[in-house]
């Protein structure tokens, strides 16, 4: 059995004495993929090409760092060094099944999340709500926004603006972290096994991934839910630890369940 705060310790304990380190290494790699992206006309197509590698290599470092062995800033270069190929491949394959899964699925969270807010709308500003079902002006629905709402009282449209803007955020940001659940261990399968090949690498995420996916979700939920508060009370500095550690908590996961597929068989 999986256990979140143990986790949440166990990374914390890997990162002890590797914190500068990784905030370095990770700050490199995003940024080392942003520079690719903005270059014109071929930036997408590059960043398809080495994100891949790049992914591989800082799984190799976030390895490293969790088996405590010498992690060195040279893994992020890994996945170029060995087995290229099947990293940029598998890239290649994960990219559109989670795009077109990612799309139906936040579809399907919109349209819950508007006729929640259409609920919402009917029973505590009904005026409005009458005004958008009778002549279909879409302007009604915007009333918790106006700063008319505010005149019989301050909390209860403030509560309401909160939660629909919380609620939409997550409809826009989960769909896509579902969709990516059963692959969220390809790269670093591939960072462990030099020789595999992509679509091997993909179908053993998928079966390792196999009643784990729940448990990986509800972290992955935590780890958005304290994203909001660590960006605004830190004014963003504490993405400099956030980042490689959201990462790393993956690899322990990776770690956990590799280790319970091991007892089980």
């Amino acid at each position: 059995m999986i256990s979140i705060s143990t986790l949440f310790s166990d990374t914390f304990k890997a990162l002890k004495g590797h914190w500068l380190q990784a905030i370095c290494i990770f700050f490199i790699y995003n940024f080392s993929i942003g520079i690719v992206q903005a270059i014109p006309g071929i930036g997408g197509f590059l960043s398809l090409i080495v994100s891949g590698p790049l992914t591989i290599g800082i799984s190799v470092y976030s390895l490293k760092i969790i088996n405590d062995n010498f992690p060195k800033a040279e893994n992020v270069l890994d996945g170029f060094k060995y087995n290229l190929g099947n990293g940029i491949l598998a890239y290649f394959i994960l990219i559109p099944v989670i795009l077109i899964v990612g799309f139906i699925l936040m579809i399907i969270f919109l349209a819950f999340n508007f006729l929640v807010y259409g609920f919402l709308i009917s029973l505590f500003y009904s005026q409005s709500y009458e005004v958008f079902i009778s002549s279909m002006d879409w302007e009604a629905l915007l009333s918790p926004f106006k700063v008319l709402s505010f005149k019989f009282g301050i909390v209860e449209p403030i509560l309401l603006i909160l939660f629909i803007i919380i609620s939409f955020l997550f409809s826009i940001i989960l769909p896509w972290i579902i969709a990516s659940l059963p692959f969220a261990m390809t790269f670093f399968i591939m960072a462990e096994d030099t020789s595999i090949d992509a679509w091997d690498a993909v179908q053993k995420s998928w079966n390792m991934m196999k009643g784990y996916k729940r448990k990986y979700l509800i972290l992955n939920m935590l780890l958005l839910i304290t994203l909001i508060p660590v960006m605004l009370f830190t004014f963003l500095i504490g993405l400099l630890w956030y980042i490689p550690f959201s990462f790393i908590i993956s690899g322990v996961f990776y770690r956990e369940i590799k280790k319970n597929s091991r007892l089980i068989n």
